[in-house]
């Protein structure tokens, strides 16, 4: 190598280093530990927090300064509420966490998959094809730090000790659209059937579930299931009775369901 030439790849390697790394990976699909919490909106936040307390946590948390919003652990889940006096009842967005999560890469990783965030919006809340929201937190995500005790309801033992979520049942205008979305997600999904029309992807230990809707039905988030510990559902539908929660029919034996005070609907199974 001559002179010229050794001076030549000095420079190429000097131009190099100063030009800022291209990220080499794209973290689409999502690398998830799973789905991990709700936001639900509701027309009074603390006492729909204390219906669910009563079940799950007695002990409540909210938002240090306003608007109110409050807060109930599920183990390693929660549900968050919030919401006015004449808000619709409603799930409002559900959340996966995401291992090295960073929101202006994912905005561009959305984008070369044709997901076009906009530009005002918050990161980590992407709306699917029927505008169900999807929020994307860090590892290990859990109560933000802005977040403090909101009371103790009661100071008897929960009626039953959640682990954490299974799945989350989403109803969807189409199904095969609304696959498309989340494969982008969550990667291939695993399973498929056609009684009812469903298609399932696992998200770390959780599992996410589309269903096509009925005629006549709005695209919504179903239900949710908890995991419970020590489930034993004649003992569970005992407790759930005396504490006047409103029982819901199951087709499946080893599921337990349930309706909130304003109609939301959720599963409880062994975890």
């Amino acid at each position: 190598m001559n002179r010229r030439e050794a001076l030549a790849g000095l420079g190429a390697i000097a131009i190099s280093a100063a030009r800022p790394a291209a990220r080499q990976t794209s973290q689409l699909p999502l690398k998830t530990p799973g789905l991990e919490h709700i936001g639900l909106t509701v027309p009074d936040p603390e006492e729909t927090a204390r219906f669910y307390g009563r079940i799950f946590n007695p002990q409540l948390f909210r938002e240090k300064d306003p608007p109110p919003r409050y807060y109930v652990t599920t183990g390693t889940a929660y549900m968050a509420f919030g919401g006015m006096a004449n808000a619709m009842p409603k799930i409002d967005h559900f959340c996966a966490l995401v291992q090295d999560y960073k929101a202006q890469d994912m905005r561009k990783d959305l984008a070369d998959v044709g997901i076009t965030l906009p530009a005002n919006g918050g990161f980590g809340m992407i709306g699917d094809p029927d505008g169900l929201r999807l929020q994307l937190l860090n590892v290990p995500g859990g109560l933000a730090g802005t977040i403090v005790p909101g009371g103790r309801i009661s100071l008897d033992p929960p009626a039953l000790h959640p682990i954490g979520l299974d799945h989350i049942m989403l109803v969807v205008s189409d199904l095969d659209k609304s696959a498309a979305f989340y494969q982008k997600f969550f990667g291939k999904d695993v399973s498929r059937s056609t009684r009812p029309a469903r298609v399932w992807f696992q998200a770390g230990n959780t599992r996410l579930g589309l269903e096509a809707a009925k005629t006549g039905e709005q695209p919504r988030v179903d239900h949710c299931c908890l995991r419970i510990a020590g489930f034993d559902q004649k003992s569970a539908t005992m407790k759930l009775k005396e504490l006047d929660v409103e029982l819901a029919p199951s087709n499946d034996e080893q599921l337990l369901r349930f309706r909130d005070v304003h109609g939301i609907q959720w599963e409880l199974k062994a975890g």
